[in-house]
């Protein structure tokens, strides 16, 4: 990921298992013009949140399309058993990480409301790396997305300490499948 890149966040609320679901996204993200290998899809672990799961897409800037926008994604997904929901395009502010090692680190993405003032409650909180993507149209969901990536051993006080803040919404996430489409 570089500075001229677009993140698109897409959020899936559904009860499906991994497998009946990896199927179904495949199709979904088939037709994606994304940086290749830029497509992740990323599923919630431990606690109950919004999304069950979060499919990241990196787009290079002079490529990216506002026809996703508008796009049906809910044609993707004939038996309404995932609604989607896009929380928009965000351009890179911080990358401190890539790839991380999933035996070393665990990965929790917090969304930050529009109403959110500033970032350094945020950037003080204990983490190995921080990625921090900032909201690159108006219509956005979250005026930013933060990717902690912090030791399994931290993630409980960092939880903690981010659902103080009345803006964030946080959950821990593992990558599960990367696209190479």
């Amino acid at each position: 990921m570089n500075k001229d890149s677009i993140m698109q966040f897409v959020g899936f609320v559904t009860q499906l298992g991994l497998d009946e679901f990896t199927g179904q996204w495949e199709q979904y993200v088939k037709d994606f013009k994304a940086v290749p290998g830029g497509m992740v899809l990323q599923q919630e672990t431990g606690a109950k949140s919004r999304y069950k799961y979060i499919s990241q897409h990196e787009y290079r800037e002079q490529d990216f399309s506002p026809e996703f926008l508008r796009a049906k994604h809910t044609d993707h997904f004939p038996e309404r058993k995932i609604k989607v929901e896009q929380a928009g395009g965000y351009s890179p502010v911080q990358i401190e990480c890539r790839e991380y090692n999933e035996s070393v680190d665990v990965k929790a993405i917090a969304f930050i409301s529009h109403r959110e003032t500033g970032l350094d409650f945020y950037r003080e909180l204990p983490y190995h790396y921080l990625n921090i993507y900032q909201a690159y149209y108006e219509s956005c969901s979250y005026g930013h997305i933060l990717e902690f990536f912090v030791p399994e051993a931290g993630v409980a006080e960092l939880l903690k300490e981010l659902k103080t803040r009345p803006a964030a919404e946080v959950a821990v996430y593992r990558e599960c499948f990367v696209s190479q489409a």
